[in-house]
C-alpha cells in the first residue's frame, strides 16, 4: 500500500501518510483539508489526491501557485512510480511503494430494458465489483438527462465518499459520449459540502456554461458532459405536493432515499472556491 510523502524542497520530510484504496484526500491551507499546509503559498483549496485503478492522481483546484512537475506547470498529475514527484506551492509530494498498475480492459455494459442517459458501476459485467468505503451520509441527490436518450435518471449518492465521472466503464458514473474523457471529473466531499473538480479531461469541466477546475455544488448547478447534463436537485423541485400522474415511460427513476437531498441553505463561495479559468487551459 503506498504512502504519501510531503517534504520541503531541501528534502526534509514533513509528513508521511498511508493511502487507502478508493479514497480521496484534500490538500490546502484550509483547516477543512485532509492534509493542511499552513503556508501563504498554498491556496485554501489547492488540490485533491485520489486513487483510480491502482494509480494515484493529483488534480489542481484552481490554486494560485498551481502544480509543477519535471515538465513544468500542470493541472493534473499521475504518480506512475516512486520517482514521480510534484511541487505544490512550498512542498514536494511523492509516493513510496507506488508500483505501476496492471492495465484493465473496460468492462462490458449489461443489457438494460431502456438505455439510460448514463450508467453506474453496477451496470457493467465484471468479475469483482469495486469495494464501497463506509462513510457518513452527506445529502446529494443528482438528476441527469441526455439529449441522446431523452430519459431522466435520479441517483441518491449521499453514501458515496467520492464519485468519478467519465466515459470509461470503470467510472462510478459512465457517460458514453465522445466529448467525455475516460476520467473526466470527480465529485468529492469538502467537509460538510460537495464539490466537483476536473481530472485532466481533454474538453475541460463545464459548469453553468463556463470552464472550471473546481466548483462547489448547489441545487441547480448544471454539470455539462457532452449531450448529458447532471444537476444537484432538491426533492421538492422534482416532486410537488400533488400527484401529477405517472411518469412517462421513457423516464428512468432510480429513487432511493429522497430525504437525502440538499437542504435549502446555499454555501457562500470563499476565495478560490470555484474560480473559473480561461477557455485556453494551462499546458497539461
Amino acid at each position: 500500500m503506498p504512502d504519501l510523502l510531503v517534504s520541503k524542497p531541501d528534502g526534509d520530510l514533513l509528513l508521511s501518510q498511508s493511502l487507502q484504496p478508493r479514497s480521496l484526500l484534500t490538500l490546502g491551507r484550509s483547516d477543512r483539508s485532509t492534509i493542511v499546509i499552513p503556508d501563504d503559498r498554498t491556496s485554501r483549496h489547492h488540490a485533491v489526491l485520489f486513487d483510480h485503478l491502482g494509480v494515484w492522481h493529483l488534480a489542481d483546484l484552481g490554486s494560485k501557485a498551481g502544480l509543477e512537475d519535471e515538465t513544468g506547470k500542470t493541472t493534473f498529475h499521475r504518480f506512475e512510480n516512486d520517482e514521480a514527484w510534484i511541487r505544490m506551492g512550498p512542498v514536494i509530494l511523492w509516493l513510496s511503494n507506488a508500483g505501476p498498475a496492471a492495465p484493465e480492459p473496460d468492462p462490458s455494459p449489461m443489457k438494460l430494458p431502456i438505455e439510460p442517459p448514463f450508467r453506474i458501476a453496477s451496470e457493467f459485467l465484471r468479475e469483482n465489483q469495486p469495494p464501497v468505503r463506509p462513510t457518513e451520509p452527506l445529502p446529494l441527490l443528482l438528476a441527469g438527462r441526455s439529449d441522446r436518450t431523452k430519459s431522466v435518471r435520479i441517483l441518491d449518492l449521499s453514501d458515496a465518499s467520492r464519485i468519478l465521472i467519465g466515459s470509461s466503464g470503470h467510472a462510478d458514473i459512465c457517460i458514453d459520449d465522445p466529448a467525455v474523457s475516460p476520467l473526466h471529473a470527480v465529485i468529492y466531499r469538502e467537509d460538510d459540502r460537495w464539490a466537483i473538480a476536473d481530472t485532466g479531461s481533454k474538453g475541460g469541466l463545464r459548469v453553468n456554461g463556463k470552464r472550471w477546475l473546481r466548483k462547489l455544488l448547489e441545487p441547480g448547478t448544471l454539470l455539462e458532459f457532452g449531450d448529458t447534463t447532471l444537476v444537484p436537485v432538491l426533492p421538492e423541485a422534482l416532486f410537488g405536493q400533488e400527484d401529477e400522474g405517472p411518469a412517462e415511460a421513457e423516464d428512468i427513476f432510480d429513487q432511493f432515499d429522497l430525504g437525502s437531498a440538499f437542504t435549502d441553505s446555499q454555501t457562500e463561495s470563499e476565495p478560490n472556491d470555484g474560480d473559473s479559468i480561461p477557455s485556453r487551459p494551462r499546458n497539461p
